[in-house]
């Protein structure tokens, strides 16, 4: 690659987006640009990640691209020095980034962009021709951003002036140093970063730190990661995980709003026909966590979901995915017949769901235990008081319009989020209530109010300490309608105490 025409202009220039030809214009210079040192010259599939960046910022509403050249990112810089600077022929040690506008800007803004601009993000570039897009925030389309429920903020500083941007990150297997499972991690990390769980990490130590006891191949150049080595990667960098193979997933105990487990299909696969699929991806999602899945070759993570209702009435699960080799905010229709752009995903064979280390109770019996409890209280309240309020709950079950909605969350952002959405008496209790630092919430849905569009929903709620076994996962409140209960650390209750009848907004990520 010509170093000149990478580093150039310098430091950087103001394009116009205002017709399609302009965004064709810049694609083409960019494969042109990128292809220089492949057969034939000729970009092919390495480009597709690329250019459906380039439609997410199209579809933002973009008019503008600031280019900042010699821009020095620590993930290229940690790849260069780790890989590229050994090689016979080296590429240009400094990257790009474009960053885009819905404004339109002049040449002369270069240096004093306008603050209401309209940012929607940014892409870096690496002069890496398999691989060419390196770390990368943009905000989701329009059309798909009530969806994305793992959406983090950063920060761009271009020429001394600063942007804020909230999105999912999104980074591309360069192919040779790193994998598409390589990239999935730092996907999950990077989002685990920027909500200061974790310290940051270079893409270069997600190759460098792969175990190769726990692999097959050379490490460098790499031909990928195992499901072992994956784990172990992020368990190193701060986020255990827990792993669910998909032909031996976890069930929830019977009750009432809880589906029933699936009919095996033998002699399929389960990812063929195994829908306990969809509701586990939703719990994290609900919680802003990302999941990554895999297949037999290739790995790609989950970072949003949309419920939308089939002609039958039941309720279907689309996601939303980001796979390096196609790019980002992607929908998944059919994740039980996962075809889309030429490939065939299905079947799915493992989720992992990388995580806080103070996390350690699963949801799955969480939930089993919260349908368990919240129906059985209300019972005792109506029994005790009858014509309560809590009799809505029980109707509820009895029509079959009562369904679980499960997420964890951080005890102090819990606590931080009340406000506006219950009671005063409510907020005063759990405000005041000694909790786990992550807490499982399982909140009771009305299935008929959520499907009349509604987001008075949430008819209670069961909270469990974060740090409880799954055998026995220990609730820290009780909520029904009317009537709340709190169990505190040293064995004591709480309760009952009169709160507000009323049905409440969802405290997790995303519409419910």
């Amino acid at each position: 690659m010509d170093v000149a025409a990478w580093e150039s202009p310098d430091p950087g220039e103001v394009r116009v987006l205002g017709s399609q030809a302009d965004w064709d214009q810049l694609a083409s210079e960019y494969e042109n640009l990128l292809a220089e040192n492949l057969p034939g010259g000729r970009m092919g599939p390495h480009m597709r990640p690329f250019r459906r960046c380039l439609e997410v910022a199209q579809e933002g509403g973009a008019s503008s691209v600031v280019v900042e050249t010699r821009y020095i990112d620590v993930d290229y810089r940690s790849e260069f020095s780790a890989h590229y600077s050994r090689s016979f022929r080296t590429p240009p040690a400094t990257a790009r980034r474009l960053h885009f506008f819905r404004a339109p800007l002049r040449p002369e803004q270069l240096w004093d962009l306008p603050t209401d601009a309209g940012y929607l993000g940014y892409m870096v570039l690496r002069p890496v021709p398999l691989g060419p897009v390196g770390r990368t925030m943009l905000r989701p389309p329009p059309g798909m951003e009530p969806a994305v429920r793992t959406m983090v903020t950063d920060y761009a500083t271009v020429f001394g002036q600063r942007f804020e941007i909230a999105a999912v990150p999104f980074m591309q297997q360069d192919a040779q140093f790193d994998r598409c499972a390589h990239a999935a991690a730092w996907v999950c990390h990077y989002t685990a970063f920027r909500r200061q769980e974790v310290s940051r990490r270079s893409m270069g130590a997600f190759s460098l730190s792969a175990d190769p006891s726990l692999g097959f191949g050379r490490p460098v150049p790499s031909d990928g990661l195992t499901v072992l080595q994956l784990l172990e990667i992020l368990r190193l960098f701060d986020l255990p995980c827990q792993f669910y193979d998909i032909e031996n997933l976890p069930s929830v105990a019977p009750g009432p709003g809880t589906p029933p487990d699936p009919a095996p299909q033998r002699p399929d696969p389960a990812g063929m026909w195994d829908t306990r699929i969809i509701s586990i991806c939703c719990r994290y999602l609900n919680s802003g966590v990302p999941v990554l899945v895999g297949n037999e070759e290739h790995a790609w993570v989950l970072c949003g979901y949309q419920r939308h209702a089939r002609a039958s009435g039941s309720d279907w699960i689309r996601f939303v995915r980001h796979d390096d080799q196609r790019g980002p905010y992607l929908w998944v229709d059919d994740v039980l017949n996962d075809v889309a752009g030429g490939y065939t995903y299905s079947p799915w064979r493992w989720l992992i769901v990388p995580l806080p280390d103070k996390l350690w109770l699963v949801p799955e019996p969480a939930e089993g235990m919260a349908a368990a409890l919240l129906p059985s209280l209300a019972q005792r309240v109506v029994s005790a008081v009858p014509g309560s309020a809590a009799q809505t709950l029980l109707d509820k079950a009895a029509r079959g319009e009562l369904r679980w909605r499960t997420y964890a969350r951080l005890a102090n952002d819990f606590k931080a989020e009340l406000v506006g959405r219950v009671d005063p008496i409510v907020l005063r209790e759990y405000r005041m209530a000694r909790l786990s630092r992550f807490v499982w919430v399982v909140e009771a849905i009305d299935r008929a109010g959520r499907q009349s569009g509604s987001q008075d929903v949430v008819l209670g709620e069961a909270v469990f300490d974060g740090t409880s076994n799954g055998l026995r996962p220990q609730p820290m409140a009780l909520r029904v309608p009317g009537v709340i209960y709190l169990f505190p650390p040293d064995g004591s209750v709480r309760g009952p105490l009169i709160c507000s009848p009323d049905s409440s907004r969802s405290g997790g990520v995303g519409p419910a």
